[in-house]
């Protein structure tokens, strides 16, 4: 298994498209991590030159435009845990002083579309071939070539059509710009930047979300910080087209540098975001700037959907609903709890779901320990948290039969920070203590994994005493909803029980495991049986 690869495609690419799956299907059984590919059209004959090979320049033209998107939506459905990269530098209407690359992965073996029947030249001449490729990706000494021409059937595949050599040229800009969110780059954003990367002669603009941008998207809690999402869209540039001038900026409007840039020619916008190309158009001429052309990217639809509650085109949205119940961050090794069952802390806000989580856990096979039930347990009359409660709060917070009124003790404590952490310092040890009680007990019948639900898990520092930390999430205008409507609580009070508590972000930066309860139990269910069958994998 090698860990990177380089594809040379040198058949006629309308030819070459049908193609695509074949050695897709083929390639990444033999690599795990990257794949640049080398767009290299043989003309006017389809046949490899061994002896004469060089990078040439290939023009840029719809057919040329049309391999590169099928190629990314291809690699997209076909080989989901591969990084397609389609090199870029040589494709250009413009003359070009520099063909060569330097990629970001060195490459460990190098496939060629041919095989000796359509060689030209000696079988002795391929070291020549085999030098040229070295020197022009900067491959290293080590790396090994195949020939893959016999993966497929000869069936005409080298016949130049009259079409693609008459291709009319796309039209090149010195500067263009673009924009988007590019939250974990994925196959719609390289088709978006490669076009941006494809249109621009001398330099690219792309403008990145920053957090506040971002919060009317699904699932945002989950999006990467602006930092590293602005290395992602550098790095990818970079490799595939070096010879641009690029400037990822963080942007906190619609408008970015568009309205203050003044060399600015072109904009790339998908077909949802034309609306937005369009005012930005009109808040130039207010400034009497120029106006940009209007590039459109189609959209891409997603082969790989993997159900209803995804969305029919390649998203960010739905890349990060795939996140949903697998490990986002290893779990730190635990061997003091070596002779405890697996322990899961499942934490989240109020309302976020919880309690059907844990449901669905236990017919799964988990125990389940219920923090709240036993926070119960440790105000009634006689246990040694409520003697430390009645002393330090007084005698008012009991109800006439002598047990602690929890609702007035409430009312005095989320007023007041300072008797809200003494309360919380009184309760937490004896919940942890009993707590520890129950996961023993649940041991003693033979339960492999136990489920310790805690809404404070993070906050008590219960997080110590368990090997994984899961975290329910939903959106706090969700939370609102169902705290008003389930809890008979104001909209005011909901609010500012959410605000006594960590946000999403905070929870997600200490949890191995995100699952998100905002649709149907249905879905909710898939997120948990994925969650729980990863873990069994990390049990073995």
């Amino acid at each position: 298994m090698f860990q990177t690869g380089l594809l040379i495609v040198t058949q006629p690419l309308l030819a070459s498209r049908s193609r695509i799956p074949l050695y897709l299907s083929r390639i990444k059984t033999l690599i795990q991590n990257t794949l640049y590919v080398h767009i290299q059209p043989v003309t006017p004959r389809a046949v490899l030159d061994v002896t004469n090979f060089n990078l040439e320049q290939v023009p840029y033209t719809p057919c040329v435009r049309s391999f590169i998107r099928e190629f990314y939506s291809k690699s997209a459905s076909l080989c989901k845990n591969l990084d397609v990269r389609i090199l870029l530098n040589h494709i250009s209407n413009k003359p070009l002083q520099n063909l060569t690359y330097s990629l970001h992965n060195h490459c460990d073996i190098v496939f060629i579309d041919q095989d000796s029947k359509l060689i030209d030249g000696p079988i002795s001449s391929m070291n020549g071939l085999f030098k040229c490729l070295e020197k022009s990706f900067m491959l290293g000494k080590g790396v090994e070539f195949k020939l893959i021409g016999s993966w497929i059937a000869n069936d005409g595949l080298h016949t130049v059509t009259e079409k693609e050599a008459e291709d009319e040229l796309i039209k090149m800009y010195y500067h263009t710009v673009l924009g988007g969110t590019f939250d974990r780059l994925h196959t719609g954003h390289k088709v978006l930047l490669s076009e941006g990367a494809l249109l621009s002669q001398n330099s690219l603009t792309v403008g990145v979300t920053v957090q506040a941008m971002n919060q009317k998207k699904i699932l945002h809690d989950l999006i990467q910080s602006i930092d590293v999402r602005q290395k992602a869209v550098e790095e990818f540039l970079t490799d595939v087209k070096s010879c641009l001038t690029y400037k990822i900026l963080p942007i906190d409007d619609i408008f970015g540098p568009t309205v203050k840039d003044s060399k600015l020619e072109c904009i790339v916008v998908s077909e949802e975001t034309k609306k937005g190309g369009e005012l930005i158009n009109q808040e130039r001429e207010k400034r009497s700037m120029s106006r940009l052309d209007e590039y459109v990217i189609e959209l891409m639809e997603d082969d790989a959907r993997l159900s209803q509650y995804e969305e029919e085109k390649i998203s960010s949205s739905t890349s990060r609903k795939r996140l949903l119940g697998t490990l986002l961050h290893q779990p730190p090794p635990r061997p003091e709890l070596s002779t405890h069952p697996y322990v899961i802390g499942l934490t989240g806000g109020i309302a976020s779901g919880k309690t059907s989580v844990c449901q669905r856990l236990e017919k799964l096979g988990a125990g389940v320990v219920d923090c709240d039930k036993l926070g119960h347990v440790v105000y009634l009359n006689g246990t040694p948290a409520y003697v430390k409660l009645v002393a330090e709060f007084g005698q008012e917070i009991l109800r006439e039969d002598g047990e602690i009124n929890r609702k007035a003790l409430g009312a005095k404590v989320f007023a007041d920070k300072s008797l809200l952490e003494k309360l919380n310092s009184i309760v937490w040890p004896e919940i942890g203590r009993l707590a520890a009680e129950k996961i023993q007990q649940f041991q003693k019948e033979g339960k492999s994994v136990v489920v310790l639900e805690a809404a404070l898990l993070l906050e008590a520092g219960w997080d110590n005493i368990v090997h994984e930390v899961w975290t329910n999430i939903i959106p706090p205008a969700e939370a609102v909803r169902r705290i008003t409507t389930e809890r008979n609580l104001s909209e005011e009070e909901a609010k500012k029980r959410l605000e006594s508590q960590l946000s999403n972000e905070e929870r997600i930066k200490r949890s191995n495991v995100v699952l998100c309860t905002l649709w149907e139990y249905e879905y909710t269910h898939i997120q948990i049986d994925r969650a729980w069958k990863l873990l069994q994998q990390r049990l073995l």
